[in-house]
């Protein structure tokens, strides 16, 4: 078992480049945000990645957390079906890779994989809900599923065309009606993500049929356009997803990944985390710990370094490392503003953190009000009474609107001084800092924080 370990924090109260270019093992270079889309999973898939995939003409790689019979998978069996048409249609073939973690909670608990991950032949394609080999044959599939029980989610998402596009969404190939967001990109990051695709899922071996990113005369990528994006029902009163296309703004990006940590007992059951819990042990009041991962320190040194504001989407809080962080934020003087969920996944937060969502706020507001001439804390639940997922019952309940009006909160989003956004698959919960294999995107633009502030209805988030 990997123990965790204390976080690694350079002396500066300020944020530096340079350690992000450090924590990040060097994944830190300028790249071209492309498009912010905002909606639930199944319209963010409709409207942003599915004609992303359609327009593949060497290569296409999705990965997703879970892969769950729904709406949303339809879609991507379409696109499946339209790329191996195109294909034949010009007498080539496409190479397509599907990779996930989970498709039921009882095949996580029965069926882990095993280091290698599990390589699924075509014959067995429709048992787990794609088109069979008939439908495909313009197409190089390969479908490849990893989990490590009992806790080892691999909860990175990501899509890949033509090693030219990366499109990094909250969401998963799944039926849940939630609030997601998903961000495009060009440039040195889809090599940086493209190395990382073939570590993990590759077990570091080059993919086939590789090719490689167009490099320009300076070392830089070079920068594309995304296919045409066209958001069905866009700013339509939650009838679809909404984007902010054509953005094409240069911005520093980091490419943060966070391997899976093992472990056989959730952290808040490891004895040392017991121990540090009792008050008459000395020497058990230091900073919580976690494994040093590029996501983990610099999401820790985002928190720790923020001068002014600190705004967080995240489905759940229940990490003491983040509570912790954030109080010494909020004495700092800096105002933080928090919106997640009332009730998500209680079960599994219990599990993994032995404690929820609701819980952890109200001890982190208590300490709050301890702290004299502290920053301003605000939390609100996305799933309360008067919040956002309370908003438009009888649309919940119409066929043609069942799948695009959000219901709960699952954007992962940090945003520090209004200059820098963190995306990616990271929960600010114990699973995330504990266990599961997550992977963030650092983008530090200020005119890319403005646009997800437009793409924001609910309230303004006081960046």
């Amino acid at each position: 078992m990997q123990e965790p370990s204390q976080p690694l924090l350079p002396m500066a109260s300020e944020f530096d480049t340079d350690y992000v270019q450090e924590a990040s093992e060097g994944r830190r270079n300028t790249s071209t945000i492309l498009c912010l889309t905002t909606g639930t999973g199944y319209s963010i898939y409709k409207s942003t990645i599915i004609p992303a995939i359609k327009s593949a003409e060497r290569e296409a790689i999705l990965v997703t957390c879970f892969w769950a019979a729904s709406a949303t998978r339809e879609l991507v069996n379409e696109a499946l079906v339209h790329l191996s048409e195109k294909a034949l249609s010009s007498s080539t073939r496409i190479s397509v890779r599907i990779c996930f973690s989970s498709s039921s909670l009882a095949r996580n608990m029965l069926l882990p994989t095993p280091k290698e991950g599990q390589h699924y032949p075509s014959s067995s394609w429709k048992k787990i809900g794609l088109p069979g080999p008939e439908e495909l044959t313009g197409l190089d599939l390969r479908v490849s599923r990893k989990f490590s029980w009992p806790f080892g989610i691999i909860h990175s998402k990501y899509v890949v065309v033509d090693r030219k596009l990366a499109i990094f969404p909250s969401c998963n190939v799944s039926w849940e009606r939630w609030f997601e967001v998903a961000v495009s990109c060009s440039g040195s990051v889809v090599a940086y993500l493209l190395s990382f695709h073939s570590q993990f899922w590759d077990n570091e071996q080059s993919p086939e049929a590789a090719f490689e990113c167009p490099v320009e005369e300076d070392g830089t990528h070079e920068a594309t356009t995304a296919p045409t994006l066209t958001a069905p029902g866009a700013g339509g009163g939650g009838s679809g997803s909404k984007s902010s296309s054509d953005l094409n703004i240069p911005a520093p990006t980091t490419l943060l990944p966070s391997p899976h940590t093992p472990s056989v007992l959730p952290n808040h059951l490891h004895p040392q985390t017991i121990i540090a819990h009792c008050p008459c042990l000395p020497g058990t009041t230091s900073t919580p710990a976690f494994s040093p991962t590029p996501l983990l320190r610099t999401t820790y040194y985002l928190l720790a370094t923020a001068r002014s504001s600190i705004t967080l989407l995240t489905p759940n809080l229940t990490e003491p490392t983040v509570v912790e962080v954030l109080l010494q934020a909020l004495a700092r003087g800096v105002s933080v503003r928090i919106w997640t969920n009332r009730t998500l996944m209680t079960m599994e937060q219990l599990v993994t953190a032995g404690t929820t969502t609701p819980t952890c706020i109200q001890r982190l507001r208590r300490r709050a009000e301890e702290t004299e001439r502290g920053g301003h804390l605000e939390v609100s639940y996305f799933d309360g009474d008067n919040g956002p997922g309370a908003q438009h019952p009888v649309l919940r309940e119409i066929e043609e609107y069942r799948d695009t009006v959000p219901i709960k909160l699952h954007a992962k989003v940090t945003i520090i001084d209004g200059e820098r956004i963190l995306l990616g698959s990271g929960n600010m919960d114990a699973a995330s800092w504990k266990t599961s294999q997550e992977l963030g995107i650092l983008i530090e633009s200020r005119a890319v924080v403005n646009e997800f502030m437009k793409l924001w209805k609910y309230d303004k988030l006081g960046v």
